[in-house]
């Protein structure tokens, strides 16, 4: 996880007892610089208080490109693959996967729907789970939303929802006397083997118990709906990522200055 933000004085009390005595201060507000370390790395440095300061490690497209890379190909391309090679000899298309012709805006305002109290959910997990954080630049925030939504999240829902969900449960209801459970168990087993996927990644296991929930909330969204559709499961999955591994950095960031900023 990322580094904890960093404190150090400035030795500059004097004035801020002058103002304290005159009663003009009230909450402090200075701007925010950044600082370029030896190593190439980039701070945000914002002053809290007259003799205090917050250094917070940024995350830039660059930092992020060094992992992104390496996923895309070694994870998410297998999955499209995968994906692909299954609407290819379904009988069914692109169907089999499910996406739909019809009906596609009501799935594209429900997905928005929930994803977005969803989103705020994620970031308030992550700060419970992995207070470390790095904050994202503009840039960074662009470029981590549109590989979440883009690649990530379509790519995971179509492999575990559309194909894995889809085989387990049809599996099930070949077995004598599971054919009224097969849905459930189905799809709590989906959920629960989609989650332990995240283990090969280093998650914590507070973290996969979170990303179990997830993907429990996104199998009940292509499941339970007769139409199948896989659009709403995958802007929510968007959402919830970006929630978490991005938007949640912010989030923790804008927290944490509201605890240290001082008021006279």
């Amino acid at each position: 996880m990322a580094t904890a933000p960093r404190m150090m004085g400035v030795g500059v009390a004097t004035d801020y007892m002058a103002d304290q005595a005159t009663g003009r201060a009230g909450h402090w507000q200075a701007p925010t610089l950044r600082e370029i370390t030896a190593d190439g790395a980039q701070l945000l440095i914002t002053r809290i208080g007259p003799d205090e300061v917050v250094r917070v490690p940024l995350n830039t497209p660059r930092q992020t490109w060094r992992w992104l890379w390496k996923d895309a190909l070694t994870r998410v391309a297998p999955f499209l693959l995968v994906a692909g090679l299954w609407a290819r000899f379904s009988r069914d298309g692109l169907g089999a996967l499910g996406l739909r012709r019809d009906g596609w805006l009501g799935d594209i305002a429900l997905g928005v729907a929930i994803g977005m109290p969803f989103a705020q959910i994620a970031a308030v997990f992550r700060r419970l789970v992995a207070p470390g954080y790095h904050l994202p630049t503009g840039a960074d925030h662009a470029l981590q939303t549109t590989y979440y939504f883009g690649l990530n999240a379509p790519a995971e829902e179509f492999v575990w929802r559309g194909i894995v969900q889809t085989l387990v449960i049809r599996g099930l209801r070949r077995v004598p006397g599971m054919r009224r459970v097969a849905g459930p168990l189905g799809w709590a087993s989906v959920a629960a083997g989609f989650g332990a996927f995240h283990r090969l990644g280093g998650w914590s296991w507070r973290s996969i118990a979170g990303v179990t929930f997830a993907g429990g909330l996104f199998g009940a969204l292509f499941a339970l709906p007769k139409r199948k559709s896989i659009l709403p499961a995958i802007i929510v999955h968007g959402f919830a990522t970006a929630g978490f591994l991005n938007w949640g950095d912010a989030a923790q960031h804008a927290h944490k200055m509201r605890q240290l900023r001082p008021r006279v």
